[in-house]
C-alpha cells in the first residue's frame, strides 16, 4: 500500500513545483527596436523603447544625455564589450523618471559607429524596490 501511494505522491509533487515556476516564454516588459538592423557608416539608429509591463519603468538621468540614457556595446572577439557609454557626473544625474505602463520611447543615436556588430542597452527598475536591470536592442550592423 506505501509504494502505491509514493507512485502517486512523487509525480503530484513534482507536477506541482514544475507548475510554479516562470514560463520561460514571459514576454520582456521593456522591448527596444531598432528601425533598421543594417546600416550604412553616416546613418543614425532610430530606436523606440516600449514598456509593455504592467507597472511604470524608473530610469537613471544622466547629466550629459538628453532622454533615457543608452549603453552601445559592440561585438569584438566573441564577447560584448561597451563601445560608448554618457558619462554622468553627480551634480546633476538622479534617479529616477518614469516611462508610463504601455508608453513607448523614441530617440536617435548618431554617434561614429565603425563596422562591426552593436547592441544597445538601456537599465529600468520596473517594479518598485527591485534593482536596475539590463535590456537589450536587436543586433544591429554598420557596413
Amino acid at each position: 500500500m506505501k509504494s502505491i501511494n509514493l507512485k502517486f505522491i512523487i509525480p503530484f509533487i513534482i507536477l506541482t513545483f514544475n507548475s510554479c515556476e516562470k514560463s520561460k516564454t514571459d514576454p520582456t516588459p521593456i522591448q527596444i527596436v531598432t528601425d533598421k538592423e543594417t546600416y550604412s557608416l553616416n546613418e543614425s539608429i532610430a530606436i523606440e523603447i516600449i514598456n509593455s509591463s504592467d507597472s511604470i519603468a524608473r530610469y537613471f538621468v544622466c547629466s550629459s544625455y538628453k532622454g533615457i540614457p543608452p549603453n552601445i556595446f559592440k561585438l569584438e572577439n566573441n564577447s560584448w564589450t561597451v563601445f560608448w557609454s554618457p558619462i554622468c557626473n553627480g551634480f546633476s544625474s538622479f534617479c529616477c523618471l518614469e516611462l508610463q505602463k504601455n508608453e513607448s520611447y523614441k530617440d536617435t543615436l548618431s554617434f561614429d559607429f565603425e563596422k562591426g556588430t552593436y547592441r544597445i542597452e538601456y537599465q529600468f527598475i520596473v517594479r518598485p524596490s527591485h534593482e536596475y536591470k539590463s535590456y537589450f536592442s536587436n543586433v544591429v550592423k554598420f557596413k
